[in-house]
């Protein structure tokens, strides 16, 4: 016999059902090339010169493509447990991977940067217990140096801990996945975010710190997560959709997240430099990055898995090769550029932006390509760890038992 469960997961068998979304891998890579020339860019004082140093100071834009992906890849389960009529997926299990997948070269990154990069040599315990646990950003102050970047890995943390209950939140009470439903209150979250936004940007000597926390990044996630919400539901309820037929339309999606990119560029979207944008900048630039992430990722996601010019390139080996070390890109990548200007003995905001780029991607590339394999790699082995897989296999008894 065949549970009730099961059915409408063989109807969508056609659909989303065995999607890979192999293309996302390459979207990694994309996202941490694009932080690397961004910090490589301000460093050396390019983001001043020209439209291509506006273009290369909103390649912070890497961020946005980071926490779209994580809100659509972690929330997925959940949504896809509701439209099935599944247990949802055990919260414990899910952390503990976060956890494998995140800490090992996080922890590693930390303990090198405390102890060897001279401008952190008068870190104290608070210093080394504050970075240790993803908790600096709270303490107010600057960043230690070499670590400037972990304010979004510490943002994209917290929205690890809270995306169980945010899923909660999504989907309410009731059985069944009802899409516009969650809609409608990813919306009111991603309204609450810009509202963050703007009221933290009025905030005297407070702006940027609060800025960078989780609540006004929300409307990224939220993008991630409706798209997560619609998939599952194409998934057991296979049938036109608008999005479906946009998704199609690759050159079309892009060049309209392109044209609002394009407009981030300006000073509409907040100063170049590390300046505290004005009240409504800060508002505008989380927008049009969320609706820039939105259109450049949609036809990735519902589209045609491998047709295409594009999409065969994205799933080649060398952008699939970067997307996998692309967490040790992000995490290594302020290290090797500060390494690479005291080799050079450059000083910052004196030029050589391309010498510097260069040398700073295929110095990390490497570095990142065997923590990838030694210590990355290895440390996802136990993700499956007894006292953990524990809680994940009786909801599967229990299912086995309802569908004989």
């Amino acid at each position: 016999m065949t549970s009730a469960a099961q059915a409408p997961a063989e109807a969508g068998s056609e659909g989303f059902r065995d999607r890979a979304f192999p293309t996302l891998t390459a979207v990694r890579a994309i996202g941490a090339v694009m932080v690397v020339l961004t910090h490589a860019a301000f460093n050396t004082g390019r983001i001043n010169q020209g439209w291509t140093g506006a273009v290369l100071a909103r390649f912070d834009f890497g961020v946005t493509i980071f926490f779209v992906l994580s809100g659509f890849l972690l929330s997925r389960p959940w949504f896809l447990a509701r439209a099935l009529g599944t247990p949802a997926p055990s919260t414990r299990h899910y952390l503990w991977k976060r956890a494998l997948r995140i800490l090992p070269l996080y922890w590693l990154v930390v303990v090198v940067a405390l102890t060897l990069d001279p401008e952190n040599r008068d870190a104290g315990w608070a210093d080394w217990l504050s970075n240790l646990t993803l908790t600096q950003l709270y303490r107010g102050g600057l960043l230690p140096s070499s670590l400037t970047q972990m304010w979004s890995l510490c943002t994209e943390v917290a929205f690890y801990v809270l995306l169980p209950l945010l899923c909660v939140l999504a989907l309410g009470r009731g059985p069944g996945l009802d899409v516009r439903r969650v809609a409608v209150r990813l919306g009111l979250v991603s309204v609450a975010g810009v509202v963050w936004q703007v009221v933290v940007a009025q905030i005297p000597g407070r702006e940027g710190h609060f800025a960078q926390w989780l609540p006004g990044f929300l409307p990224w996630f939220a993008v991630g997560m409706l798209f997560a919400a619609l998939s599952a539901d194409l998934t057991v309820r296979p049938r036109p959709h608008l999005v479906e037929r946009l998704a199609r339309d690759l050159p079309g999606c892009w060049i309209l997240a392109t044209g609002v990119f394009a407009i981030a560029c300006t000073p509409l979207a907040g100063p170049r430099l590390l300046l505290v944008p004005g009240t409504w900048e800060a508002g505008s630039k989380v927008v049009l990055y969320a609706v820039a992430g939105a259109f450049y990722l949609l036809p990735l996601v519902f589209g045609p898995e491998r047709d295409g010019w594009v999409r065969t390139q994205l799933t080649g080996p060398v952008p699939t090769w970067l997307g996998e070390v692309s967490y040790g890109i992000f995490a290594i990548h302020m290290l090797v550029l500060n390494l690479v200007f005291r080799l050079l003995e450059l000083d910052v905001f004196t030029g050589r932006f391309l010498t510097v780029a260069a040398l700073s991607l295929a110095l990390t590339v490497a570095l990142a390509t065997a923590s990838y394999h030694l210590l990355e790699k290895p440390a996802l082995r136990w993700k499956d760890a007894r006292f953990v897989a524990r809680t994940e296999h009786a909801p599967a008894a229990a299912r086995g038992a309802t569908s004989s």
